[in-house]
């Protein structure tokens, strides 16, 4: 008889998962990577700088 592992279930399942998530060469090349890159920096200059001016940081009194 021959007694299986609990984990076998678990790894065959991670590894089903990790098969369909595609690879970072396969969503990006080079370029396509830095223009991502350059347009989510911008994007959170632009959100911080919107949020700055909603939300006030006021010192803690003691």
């Amino acid at each position: 008889m021959v007694k299986r592992s609990k984990h076998t279930g678990t790894l065959a399942v991670i590894e089903k998962i990790y098969g369909d998530i595609p690879s970072f060469t396969d969503i990006f090349t080079e370029e396509s990577f830095y223009t991502f890159a350059f347009c989510f920096v911008c994007a959170s200059i632009l959100v911080a700088f919107i949020l700055s001016r909603y939300i006030t940081i006021k010192p803690v009194e003691i």
